[in-house]
C-alpha cells in the first residue's frame, strides 16, 4: 500500500503548477494530496510585505501546516526561501534547474537596451531595481506585485513600457511567448536559487528525507548551497539587492555575484572560479568575504 504524502503549497497559479510538478515526480511510489492555502505574503500590502520580512512571508502558513502535522512537505521557489531557516526545518532541492535568467517583457521593445532612458518599468524586486538604476538613473520604476498573469495585465492597463520577471516561472506556466529578452546573467545576476524548486520538511522526519534524497540532483544542490552561502555570509535577506548564481563545468564552479546599495548608486559585481576537487572551502562564503572587504555590508546598510 502506498503512503500518502501531503504537499503544502500557496494557491497562486505558479505555486500550484510547481506543486503538481513535484506531485508527478513523487506519485510513482506514493499517493499524493495537494493542500493549497493563502500565505501572509499574498495578503499583506506592499508596505507590510517589506516591514515583515519580504518573501519569507510566503512560507509562514505552509510551515505552520508542517508543524501541525497537516502536511508533510512544502514546495517553494528556492529564491523565495530565506537563507536562514528555523532549526526545526530542512530544505532540499529537487530535480533540474529551470532557466535562471531574469526575463524582460514588453509590447514595445525587444531588449532592455532598446528602452529610452526615462522608460517606465515594473518590478518590486530591490535587486532588479538596483540593476535597472545601474543602466539608467532616469528609469521610472513602478512597483508591481501579484502573480504572473496579474503583472502582465497591469503592464497593459498601466501602459508600462516593460516588466521583469523570472524566466523560470514563465516557462513553468507555458508563458514563454511573452518573453522579449532573456537578460544575460553577466549583466543581471539572478537571485540566489532562481530557477530551482525546493522542498521544505521537518528536520526530524527522516522518512520524508530519505524519499526526497532520491530526487535530488547533485549539481543543482551544490550550486544552490553556494549561492545561499554567499547571501548568508553577507548577511542579506530576501529584500536585499543581492544576486548570486553558480554553475559547474568540468569539476569547476563559477560564481557570479552582485551587491548594490538600495538606491543603485554603488555596486560590487564580480565572478570567481574554483576547482571543486582541490578547494574544499565554501566558494560562496569565500566570495562573500571578498565582497565584505570591498564594502558590501556598508552598501547594504549592515553592521560590519
Amino acid at each position: 500500500m502506498k503512503n500518502i504524502i501531503r504537499i503544502a503549497t500557496r494557491n497562486s497559479p505558479l505555486a500550484l503548477e510547481q506543486a503538481k510538478m513535484v506531485s508527478s515526480m513523487l506519485s510513482k511510489h506514493n499517493k499524493i494530496e495537494i493542500v493549497s492555502m493563502v500565505s501572509s505574503g499574498d495578503k499583506v500590502s506592499s508596505k507590510e510585505f517589506k516591514i515583515h520580512g519580504g518573501k519569507g512571508l510566503f512560507l509562514k502558513e505552509l510551515e505552520e501546516s508542517l508543524l501541525c502535522g497537516e502536511t508533510d512537505i512544502a514546495v517553494h521557489s528556492l529564491k523565495d526561501v530565506p537563507v536562514v531557516l528555523e532549526n526545526k526545518f530542512s530544505i532540499t532541492t529537487i530535480s533540474h534547474r529551470e532557466n535562471p535568467c531574469d526575463a524582460f517583457i514588453s509590447k514595445k521593445y525587444k531588449t532592455i537596451s532598446d528602452l529610452p532612458t526615462d522608460a517606465t518599468i515594473g518590478t518590486s524586486s530591490p535587486r532588479r531595481i538596483a540593476m535597472l538604476r545601474n543602466i539608467s538613473k532616469d528609469f521610472k520604476i513602478v512597483e508591481i506585485r501579484g502573480n504572473i498573469q496579474t503583472r502582465l495585465k497591469k503592464m497593459e492597463e498601466q501602459k508600462i513600457d516593460g516588466i521583469i520577471l523570472a524566466a523560470a516561472g514563465l516557462h513553468r506556466m507555458s508563458l514563454k511567448k511573452h518573453i522579449s529578452e532573456y537578460i544575460p546573467i553577466e549583466g543581471f545576476v539572478p537571485s540566489a536559487g532562481q530557477g530551482i524548486l525546493c522542498i521544505e520538511y521537518l528536520k526530524k522526519n527522516k522518512y520524508i528525507e530519505n524519499i526526497l534524497n532520491k530526487y535530488k540532483t547533485d549539481i543543482v544542490e551544490k550550486c544552490a548551497t553556494e549561492e545561499r552561502n554567499f547571501v548568508r555570509e553577507i548577511g542579506g535577506d530576501c529584500m536585499s539587492p543581492i544576486g548570486a548564481h553558480a554553475t559547474i563545468k568540468n569539476d569547476c564552479m563559477k560564481i557570479e555575484a552582485y551587491v548594490s546599495s538600495l538606491d543603485g548608486n554603488k555596486h560590487i559585481k564580480s565572478s570567481y572560479i574554483v576547482d571543486l576537487k582541490k578547494n574544499l572551502e565554501s566558494a560562496g562564503s569565500y566570495m562573500a568575504k571578498l565582497f565584505i572587504k570591498q564594502g558590501a555590508k556598508s552598501l547594504l546598510g549592515l553592521k560590519k
